[in-house]
């Protein structure tokens, strides 16, 4: 397997940055960045001018771009928002390190480049038509590449044609009109853009030895299988024992709950047991007591009838 594999990178670009991006991420960014205006492309360290490719400036890109986001529309009529994507910009690397590349020693590699500089640029030609309005070659950094920049054109109803020229965004509004679920729809979306990665494989990088996938790519999609795998089975142990702490703590709760009933119980019975014996005490203090004032009834009735005898009878 070559330990060369191409690199193609397509981003979409909005007149203000997306939540969550970088600043620069803009059309006025990226395509100042491909102009290596000046403070624009602080990630190089000696930035060059590029080289023009094909058609005009990356910098009247940006202005028509500005432009024509004004213009756009969304698919209800509104105008289009300010982080909404206006521009298409792809990255297309040559693999192999520019000090090879600019070696003297090494005519063919000069060569060879330059088959791939033109193979790369007819693919982009071809792949976006009339959209495509910019390609520059960047030769300052590790790696030649190639910038390219599309912008969209509008519909009849002034909505930007993304479809035509990016096959993720196709297939998306395709799966969209089917009714498609969110997870089938990101699905048919990377399908489309692998696609298109292949495609690039097929009609540029194999012609030049280049692979499709990298080592590493291999080696990380194993590596995040294994990490994948190794998660699931931690996540299964860990809902077992989750379930079974969860099973021993509701034992003991209803342990305690129970005892604590049994005590509150006894406890109530017991204080039923002194009040029913408390009543019976009463009850024979009663009979006591009505027996006492009956006596003393008595006692009242035979004084009062004694005293009401003549004295001395």
């Amino acid at each position: 397997m070559s330990t060369q594999s191409q690199f193609l990178h397509i981003s979409l670009y909005g007149v203000a940055p997306r939540k969550g991006a970088p600043e620069w991420a803009t059309v006025d960014g990226i395509t100042r960045e491909g102009a290596r205006a000046a403070g624009a492309a602080r990630h190089v360290p000696y930035p060059t001018a590029p080289t023009l490719l094909f058609g005009v400036s990356p910098l009247d890109v940006g202005i028509l771009a500005t432009e024509r986001a004004a213009q756009a529309r969304d698919t209800k009529g509104r105008r289009l928002r300010r982080d909404g994507a206006v521009l298409m910009a792809a990255v297309l690397s040559y693999p192999v390190p520019r000090t090879l590349v600019e070696d003297r020693n090494a005519p063919d590699a000069a060569d060879c480049y330059g088959a791939w500089r033109d193979a790369a640029l007819a693919w982009c030609r071809s792949r976006f038509g009339d959209t495509l309005l910019s390609v520059v070659e960047h030769r300052d950094e590790d790696y030649c590449h190639l910038q390219a920049y599309a912008v969209p054109s509008l519909t009849p109803t002034n909505c930007l044609d993304w479809e035509a020229i990016h096959p993720g965004r196709a297939a998306l509004r395709r799966a969209e009109a089917e009714r498609k679920g969110k997870t089938e729809q990101r699905a048919d979306y990377l399908a489309a853009m692998r696609a298109l990665q292949d495609d690039y494989h097929v009609r540029v990088s194999r012609g030049f030895g280049h692979a499709r996938l990298g080592p590493k790519r291999t080696r990380l999609q194993r590596t995040l299988y294994l990490a994948e795998r190794d998660a699931a089975r931690r996540r299964t142990a860990l809902e077992q024992t989750y379930d079974a702490a969860r099973a021993r703590l509701r034992e003991v709760v209803e342990a305690e709950v129970r005892q604590d009933f049994l005590t509150v119980l006894a406890e109530a019975k017991q204080r039923l047991r002194t009040l029913a014996e408390a009543r019976a005490d009463d009850r024979d203090r009663i009979a006591e007591l009505s027996a006492a004032y009956s006596s003393l009834q008595d006692e009242v009735a035979s004084l009062r009838d004694d005293l009401g005898k003549p004295y001395g009878h």
